[in-house]
């Protein structure tokens, strides 16, 4: 990096060349503080001691840009690794700092996703993310990769398979990708697991935090311990984590146990992941990861039904066991990376096998099968202009069944079996142009075993369809402060066949064919001085929803013939104007149309369910010193009321929205770092959107008020 400020304490200052070089001559051997920073960048401060002989650094420094990493990449969007600066298409990255920080004010993951990406809907603050969506649609999960979306039967958990503190970072698609297959029609959430702290043999880092409401403490005591071990000795990396958690009875403002259905209290949690990878030769790596994840509510309340508008739903004293949560979600991955000649290619074999458990209701086993082979060829077109083709197969086996409690059917064995081809290109166009774009090709096949339900058989059957999907991007780079892009990109997805299925509807009186989703979008992003920030418009449409109703036949469902088109605008901006000043937001609105009647005219409004209300978040750091911060997010969720009183149902009653404010100060010593954080600092009594998306609906069951004031207090050690 050029001009960067280079300080040596009490033996002077310089600055790095265009080349990144500096020297200091005439220094005493001994021990010295080394300070580098930069505009627009934050600045790091080591200990070294200079002695006779060479010099070496022991690591290289790695300065962070507003929060991002200078050598961030984003392999989700293309399968390409890349820096998100050549991306042309909107992407969200919740990097290792910022998603450690909203980890420790709240780590569920659908709270942090909610803070960070612009358009997803807001947390349900539940077990569940039944309609969480991204611009109105259907979002895919991988965790590495591995899917974790359960598209035979909605689990409605795939937002919660993985703990928190497993994650590196977080890349999120904002849009329908043509990449991916099912399940990608609004866009793909990749989490991305700890990797191994390189040029180091051991590293580790001790995390624990004690939780508990202000409003009343009584039974609300929660803890969290997790610890991570990871380095590098020889060929060989490795990565070992593990997590320990436990939630109290949750609290609304007013101090009351809320209704435990499908809560987050009395909740044991659970992860261990590990990895080991070994570099075989400079160009061939290999990893095995396996990571197991436990949530299981055990709750001595029972959930009373609310009273839309009036009263909540609460909890109650019971002595009936109320059970839910994941049970299991177990992942197995082999990963290997190789370069021959020009091409490098990748291989990612798993296997997933996912329980969720839906309280005294029934449950969903889900496990799957796969395989991803990915090559890359780069090709020099011109002296200014180069082409990079990236193409592959993917190979996934998907079984998917619904049960009792009791493990008695509530749908039959549903297997689904993929076969995809795709052809990525990316070309550089002189040094600021980027053009994109790419098709995939998927076949779908579909078997379903017997269903016997109240004495009635029904035969299992089989299926076959497919889906051709493309993309086309493009993005222009020559100014910093202004980067245009646009793109338009297709995704799909099936319908939730098993929720057929389970009333004893034979395979062939369903026409599960996919759902193509068309993701137009244009925007412009742009860093300079203190600023950076991204500007998103999108539109989005598609001929069909991914519900199924019953045709002008009877007993014959096909997926719903309700065109739709969504439409809204994304805002994301850092400004840094002080070295111990960072501001920052994010802006989401949307809103949409369907034509009901299938007559041409868009004029019917779209549910609560399918979109979200306009979102705000405002968030301040103030590095007080260069040990203590003090972080605070501001988080407003707008009101929804566009339907008649004689419409009210589910989706469609209104939404009043509400405002939050989390305050969270840490402060470093030495290897410690002392952490407090409160949620909800204000105590604002509101519904979560869900529980208004609900209603009445349900006997008002999830008509549950959001939680009360918290406060965290934690300490996390590092070597």
């Amino acid at each position: 990096m050029p001009n960067v400020s280079i300080q040596l304490t009490g033996a002077g200052e310089t600055r790095s060349d265009e080349e990144g070089y500096f020297k200091f001559e005439g220094i005493a051997y001994g021990k010295y503080n080394l300070i580098l920073s930069s505009v627009g960048f934050e600045s790091i401060t080591r200990e070294i001691e200079l002695s006779e002989g060479a010099f070496k650094f022991s690591e290289p420094f790695l300065m962070q840009q507003k929060g991002h990493h200078l050598d961030e990449v984003v392999v989700t969007a293309s399968r390409l690794a890349e820096h998100i600066d050549e991306v042309p298409s909107s992407i969200t990255y919740i990097g290792g700092k910022a998603l450690d920080q909203q980890r420790q004010i709240n780590d569920n993951l659908p709270s942090i996703l909610m803070q960070k990406v612009p358009s997803i809907s807001p947390s349900e603050e539940s077990q569940n993310n039944f309609i969480a969506k991204i611009r109105g649609r259907n979002f895919l999960v991988l965790i590495d990769g591995i899917p974790q979306s359960t598209p035979l039967r909605n689990g409605g958990r795939d937002l919660r398979t993985i703990d928190a503190s497993a994650i590196d970072h977080i890349e999120v698609i904002n849009g329908a990708t043509a990449m991916y297959g099912n399940g990608a029609a609004g866009g793909v959430i990749n989490y991305i697991t700890k990797k191994p702290k390189k040029n180091k043999n051991f590293s580790s880092s001790t995390y624990l935090n004690n939780s508990m409401s202000l409003v009343k403490p009584s039974e609300t005591y929660g803890y969290n311990i997790a610890q991570l071990f990871s380095g590098q000795v020889g060929k060989w990396d490795y990565v070992v984590q593990g997590k320990i958690g436990h939630a109290g009875v949750v609290r609304s403002s007013d101090g009351v146990v809320a209704s435990p259905f499908y809560g987050l209290g009395e909740t044991k949690s659970y992860n261990v992941l590990a990895k080991i990878g070994c570099q075989l030769s400079p160009d061939h790596h290999i990893e095995v990861m396996g990571n197991y994840y436990r949530s299981l509510q055990d709750s001595k309340y029972a959930g009373t039904t609310g009273i839309f508008g009036q009263s909540p739903a609460i909890g109650i004293p019971s002595d009936m066991v109320a059970n839910g949560g994941t049970p299991y979600n177990k992942a197995l991955h082999l990963k290997y990376d190789g370069q021959y000649g020009n091409t490098a290619a990748n291989l990612s074999m798993y296997y997933e096998d996912m329980n969720t458990v839906f309280e005294t209701y029934n449950q969903n086993y889900s496990d799957h099968k796969g395989a991803r082979l990915n090559f890359n060829t780069p090709l020099e077109l011109s002296s200014s202009s180069k082409m990079s083709l990236i193409y592959g197969l993917d190979l996934l086996k998907d079984h998917t069944v619904q049960k009792t409690l009791k493990d008695e059917l509530v749908t039959p064995d549903m297997n689904m079996n993929n076969f995809a081809l795709y052809l990525q290109s990316k070309v550089n166009i002189g040094a600021n142009w980027i053009l994109k774009g790419g098709i995939r090709y998927e076949n779908i096949r579909f078997k379903v075993g017997d269903l016997t339900k109240n004495g009635k058989l029904t035969f299992g059957e089989s299926n076959n369809s497919d889906a051709l999907v493309f993309n086309l991007a493009t993005r222009y780079n020559k100014y910093s402060y202004f980067q245009p892009f646009a793109s338009f990109s297709q995704g799909y997805s099936i319908g939730d066949v098993g929720l057929i299925l389970r009333n004893g509807v034979p395979l062939s009186q369903i026409d599960p064919k996919p759902v193509v989703v068309n993701n137009f979008e244009a925007g412009i992003n742009g860093k300079l001085s203190v600023w950076d920030y991204q500007l998103t418009g999108y539109y989005s449409t598609s001929k069909k929803g991914t519900n199924f109703a019953e045709t002008s036949v009877p007993g014959k469902y096909e997926l719903l013939q309700v065109p739709q088109r969504i439409y809204g605008v994304e805002f994301v901006a850092n400004v840094k104007p002080l070295q111990w000043l960072s501001i920052g937001t994010v802006l989401g609105y949307m809103d949409g149309r369907q034509d009901l009647k299938n007559e041409g005219t868009f004029k019917d409004k779209l549910d609560n369910s399918i979109i979200s209300p306009f979102k705000i978040n405002l968030n301040v750091d103030f590095k007080l010193t260069k040990q203590w911060n003090v972080y605070v997010q501001f988080l407003h969720l707008g009101g929804r009321d566009v339907f008649p009183v004689d419409a009210y149902n589910y989706g469609k009653y209104p939404i009043s929205g509400y405002n939050l404010v989390d305050f969270q100060t840490k402060y470093k010593y030495h290897n410690f770092t002392f952490l407090f954080s409160v949620n909800n600092l204000f105590n604002t009594d509101y519904y979560p959107i869900h529980a208004e998306v609900r209603g009445a609906t349900n006997e008002g069951r999830y008509y549950i008020k959001g939680a009360g004031t918290m406060a965290n207090l934690g300490v996390q050690f590092d070597l």
